[in-house]
This record gives C-alpha cells, structure tokens and sequence, in this order.
C-alpha cells in the first residue's frame, strides 16, 4: 500500500511530498500501531478465544481503512496507519497460533506456513489497484486503494463466526467435549473412533494438564527456564533477521530507490510494484510447502544467504548508476529487487509464520507472539525512520550496511536456532525444556500410532 502511494502523484502532491522523516513517520505509523497491538493479543485471544481475537483485530483494520480513505491532513493518516498497525498485529498474533492449533497433523506444517504468504496476496491487489488508479485525476487516486484495504477485514467479520474454536484453547477452559467434537469432525470425517483424533485429544488433555500444574507468571514466565530464555533469543533473533536484512526499503521505500536509478514516472513504479508482489506471492505459495520437505532451519539459513547476495547485487548496481549513470546498472537493480521478495519468502515469510508458534507451549504461545511482534515492531520503526533518512543523505551506500549486517544474522541462526520438523506440536516442546516426568508423559507410547496414521493419510 505504501509503495503504491508513494508513487502516486496526487499523494505526494496532497501531503506535501514527503521526504526524510517525514516519510519515515507516514510508514512508522504502521509499526507503532503493531506495538499498542501486541497488549491486545493474548487478552483477548486466551480469554474469550481465538474467533473473538480475530474478530477484534479485524474490526480495528475496518476503522483504520475508513479513516486513511477519509483522511484530509497529516495527522488523521497517520492515525489511521496507527489504527491499521494495532488491528493487523492482533490478526496475525492471533492467526497464526489458530491455524497452527486446528490443522490436521499431517497438513499442519503447510497450513501454518501458508498463513502469512496472503502478505502478499493483499500486496499485489494494494499494487494493482494504485497501479489502476493513479491515473485518477484528483485524490481519489490515493482515496480509492486506501479504503478497499478494509474490505477483507469486513469479509473476515463476517465470516469468522463460521469456523471451529481451537480445541486447545476449548481443553484449556473446561470445554473438552467440544474440543474432542471438533477434533472428530474436521480431523476424523466424523469417526468418534479415529485414532488420530483420539490421540490429538489425549495429548492436548495430557500436555494442557501438566503446564496447569505449573506457575503462570504471564511475560515473565517467558524467562523463567533455560528453555524458556532460547526461546527469548530465538524470538529477538528471527524479528531482527525479519526486519533487518534490506527488506524495509524493498518492502517500503521501492519508489525512491527506483527514482535513484531513473525509473521516475508513476507508470513505471506502479507497474513494478504490481508486478513484484505477484512474483513475492508465486513464490511464498511454493515456498510454504517446503518447511515439511526439507526444515526449517533449513530455509532459514538459504534464504538468508540468498537476500545477501541480492543485497550485494543492489549495492553494485545501484553504485554503478550513481557514479556512470548506466543504464544498464539501473536495469538490473530492478531485477534485483524483484528477486529480493523471494529470497526472504523462503525463510522469512510463511516458514517463519510457522516456527514461531510451535516453538512456543500453549501456555506461552499468544504471549510469545506478542513479544515476537513487539520486537519485530520495534526494529520496522527504527528501520523505518533510518532508511529515508540514509536514502537521503548517504544513497547507495546505505545498502552495504544491510551486506554486512546479513552475515551476522546468518551466524546467530546457525548457532541458535534448532529444527523443529518431524515431532507433534506438543513434542516440539522436549526440544526445549527436555522430556516430561514419567508421571506427566501419558502420549509418548502412542506417537508411533499418530506417525503412522498421518503418513498413511
């Protein structure tokens, strides 16, 4: 949305041609939102469930939508982005942890990691609806695609009272014979005798009463083990890694980077931003399946490998231009910034959207997401605000501090991060905090009988 706007004219005209900080405020809004959006997740979606979670940040991105299509100065847009920033973060904080709760075991992988990659399908219609209406003579350009972002925010609403509640967070609040109806209904066709259902139900029930039988100290609990404390680490981490590897100015500044290498006209930086985003979504489709195939940590590591390649490659185009103005130079920073959306999807869009949740128990897993946001939050404001201003006043040699930046990221994933792939959402937790008491493992005889039921299905 942002990307598209920028580009538009009437936009820049209406706002005064932002520049610097001022346009690291207008796309800063959006994080500082997320940030008063975080103390709404858990709240909400651990007590009155994750239907309701998901309805409230639906219906605050309604609100935010309506006042930035409304907006008539400065400050009611960037309002309006706040509004937008609080309700998304509390749709996906609650999002992810619903799909990664209702999934079969055997699609749970896929489901997850295709959560997030619908990032892109709202980018490519925000990018091809600028795209249509820039040529709009008057501030409906901008108008228009700002107040059509709410409308799958309306369809979630709407339909939401439609889907099943987890049934985890059902066992967690007493509720465990509907908990074992939407178990047999969606993942037993209707089988009260299905083993895979049966045995979801008992290592729910097991898992879920054995965390009751220790302390809840809500945030803190988060640091409250050597498990808990990687956990922390691995948070702050893949947030740094998600924000902090040349994505903010592919993500948010496309248009004044293509303006550095000569493509100025509305036409040019719509159509490259319509057209970018349908390969980012292509490409995070494909990528979703791949979690399951070949692991996590797997795609973590190329797919940060590859954003420092592309990096690289931006840097020296980019440098060539500046200094030759060749066109050629400038030809293939574009390339390249095409390029980058994939190579973060790989490891950073929906295989990211699923590590997080399942590294997290129950207990801790709205609360953990929060804190993943907050952080993540955190450094999209500081990027946010540090990227106009180094486009500005140093250019192209902003870039190589996301070169160097990259290799240390790929480092402390190395050392830090475990493969999740292969165990059940409840073993995830032994990769952690080590196998349960005897007295607590009421599952583990039966995970040979789930592993072999998914694989058969």
């Amino acid at each position: 949305m942002m990307n598209g706007l920028q580009s538009v004219s009437h936009w820049q005209s209406y706002f005064g041609n932002p520049t610097g900080a001022v346009l690291g405020i207008f796309n800063a809004a959006y994080p500082l939102g997320g940030i008063a959006g975080v103390f709404i997740i858990s709240p909400v979606a651990d007590r009155w469930g994750r239907r309701i979670g998901l309805a409230v940040g639906a219906a605050l991105c309604c609100l935010g939508a309506a006042l930035q299509g409304g907006a008539i100065n400065l400050a009611m847009f960037v309002i309006s982005r706040v509004i937008i920033g609080a309700g998304s973060v509390v749709v996906a904080g609650v999002g992810a942890p619903y799909i990664t709760e209702i999934a079969h075991p055997a699609q749970r992988g896929t489901a997850t990691a295709l959560f997030l990659t619908f990032y892109s399908l709202g980018s490519i219609t925000a990018g091809w609806t600028t795209f249509g209406t820039f040529r709009i003579d008057g501030a409906a350009a901008w108008r228009i695609p700002s107040t059509l972002q709410g409308l799958p925010s309306v369809i979630q609403v709407l339909l939401v009272w439609f889907v099943p509640e987890s049934p985890r967070w059902l066992v967690s609040h007493g509720r465990g014979a509907e908990a074992l109806d939407m178990l047999v209904t969606y993942h037993g066709e209707g089988d009260h005798n299905d083993p895979v259902a049966l045995f979801e139900y008992a290592e729910i029930t097991a898992a879920l009463g054995a965390e009751q039988e220790e302390p809840r100290t809500k945030l803190l609990e988060l640091f409250s083990t050597p498990g808990n404390r990687k956990r922390v680490v691995i948070i702050v981490w893949a947030a740094i890694c998600s924000q902090m590897s040349g994505n903010a100015f592919v993500s948010y500044y496309l248009s004044p980077i293509l303006s550095s290498v000569g493509l100025k006209s509305d036409l040019q930086q719509t159509l490259i931003n319509a057209t970018s985003q349908m390969l980012s979504w292509f490409t995070a489709l494909y990528f979703a399946t791949l979690p399951e195939k070949v692991g996590r940590r797997t795609l973590f590591l190329w797919s940060l490998g590859l954003m420092w390649v592309v990096d690289i490659a931006i840097t020296a185009g980019s440098a060539e231009f500046a200094k030759n103005g060749s066109k050629a130079a400038g030809y293939a920073v574009v390339v390249f910034l095409y390029l980058f959306s994939p190579a973060y999807n790989l490891g950073f869009n929906g295989n990211l959207g699923l590590y997080i949740p399942e590294i997290l128990p129950y207990r801790l897993r709205t609360v953990g997401l929060s804190f993943f946001y907050f952080v993540q939050f955190c450094f999209m404001i500081l990027s946010n605000f540090a990227v106009p201003v180094g486009l500005k006043n140093i250019q192209w040699r902003l870039y190589t501090i996301f070169v160097a930046w990259v290799v240390v990221e790929f480092v402390g994933v190395y050392f830090l991060f475990p493969e999740t792939k292969g165990p059940p959402l409840e073993e995830i937790a032994h990769i952690f905090d080590g196998p349960p008491p005897a007295h607590l493992n009421k599952t583990s005889e039966l995970y040979d009988i789930e592993k072999v039921e998914v694989e058969a299905r």
